[in-house]
């Protein structure tokens, strides 16, 4: 038995259901952080609502069956608009005012078809359906100078979805073009109840999808946060390397990898920095630690690991190294910080350096000791005036 459905109750229900989604996303809107754009979502929602509203009271003032046109067909470009808000730095193909273009000429030629023949049911719904179909993909197509649309599974639903909509009034339209200009024994051949159930799944579905996108952004802002903590916890802020408990970190699972006992540890200075501070300003200062650790990781291979343990003092563990290799890293620090700093002008910084052999089963700290005592050695020694090398062996 073929199952009849009433076309103005559907249409009420239909009408409900949209308010209560609208209703759902104003209240959501309300309580919970959003971004630009979803109110146009919302916004969107509400409108849709009011177009079955229409068509209940088409009977008694006609001239809202047009309205309710404008209202449906404005669903997919409204949230376009909102798409556009919420990725507010895309270029997309055309201008946002384009995007009423195809709602208002669809009304525009609904409502002249009307008024000639109000009777010829299937030019009206061939008109709506070509303008509807049209909006989906013109969003669609829109949607797709979004970057990275492909990567996120949320905008690709969209996408899907759209494409859906599109593909769901096909049929329609087709069927109302064989029929345009025919009589008609039963209306709903050509309006098709089962569209409005297509409706109601597709609102639905839109409020789910406007959720998961605002929930998406909510999502990657959190992760980026804890990825900026995790980096201020970790990274000295001035000069983008690691600090010290960051460094121990590294260093004591570098040492677990490395060869017992084939490891070099290398503590440097810029020498007299607070003097440096007074005689050229703060900020003279803060460039030399930058332009310190700037040379240092572009000396250290991808294993090495360098980092600011204080005010003006570095280390570096490279495993794997000799000690005569690593007195060659120093010298070349040494000296590409002089180059740099004569072509750029800055004043000129000196560096003292501490090199030692990380013995076997000789701790982390033990070794940083070892390194400092070797510090100290080179700076009373005073061996060249743009950076003094010391090694000590246990």
């Amino acid at each position: 038995m073929a199952l009849t459905l009433h076309l103005p109750t559907l249409t009420l229900v239909v009408c409900l259901v949209l308010v209560t989604a609208a209703a759902l996303m104003t209240f959501i809107g309300m309580t919970q952080r959003v971004y630009r754009g979803f109110w146009w979502w919302v916004t969107a929602q509400w409108l849709t609502a009011l177009s079955p509203v229409c068509l209940l009271l088409q009977s008694e003032l006609p001239w809202l069956l047009p309205l309710s046109v404008l209202l449906a067909l404005q669903w997919p470009l409204m949230m376009l608009a909102g798409l556009r808000q919420f990725h507010g730095r895309v270029r997309f193909p055309l201008p946002g005012w384009m995007d009423a273009l195809i709602p208002a000429l669809g009304t525009v030629a609904y409502a002249w078809i009307w008024s000639q023949d109000p009777d010829d049911v299937a030019a009206r719904v061939a008109v709506f359906s070509l303008f509807n179909v049209g909006g989906y993909l013109y969003a669609m197509w829109q949607l797709q100078a979004i970057p990275g649309w492909r990567r996120s599974r949320h905008l690709k639903t969209v996408h899907l979805f759209l494409l859906g909509g599109a593909l769901l009034q096909a049929p329609r339209l087709l069927t109302a073009m064989s029929n345009w200009g025919l009589p008609l024994s039963n209306p709903d051949h050509i309006q098709q109840p089962a569209v409005l159930l297509g409706l109601v799944v597709a609102v639905t579905v839109s409020v789910y999808m406007c959720l998961l996108l605002t929930y998406e952004r909510t999502e990657q802002e959190l992760l980026d946060s804890h990825r900026q903590l995790r980096e201020m916890a970790d990274i000295d802020m001035l000069t983008q390397v690691p600090n010290r408990r960051h460094f121990n970190e590294m260093a004591a699972l570098a040492l677990r990898l490395a060869c017992p006992g084939g490891s070099t540890l290398m503590r440097f200075d810029v020498d007299h920095l607070r003097h440096f501070n007074e005689l050229h300003g703060h900020a003279a200062g803060d460039e030399a630690l930058k332009l310190v650790a700037s040379r240092a990781r572009d000396l250290m291979r991808e294993r090495d690991i360098v980092g600011r343990i204080g005010g003006d003092q570095f280390v570096a563990l490279l495993p794997d190294t000799a000690l005569r290799d690593a007195l060659h890293v120093a010298r070349r620090l040494t000296r590409q910080v002089d180059e740099t700093r004569a072509q750029r002008g800055h004043p000129p910084v000196s560096l003292s350096f501490g090199v030692v052999r990380v013995e076997p089963d000789e701790t982390l700290d033990l070794a940083l000791t070892r390194a400092e005592r070797a510090l100290e050695r080179a700076r009373r020694h005073e061996r060249h005036p743009a950076g003094h090398e010391a090694a000590q062996r246990a």
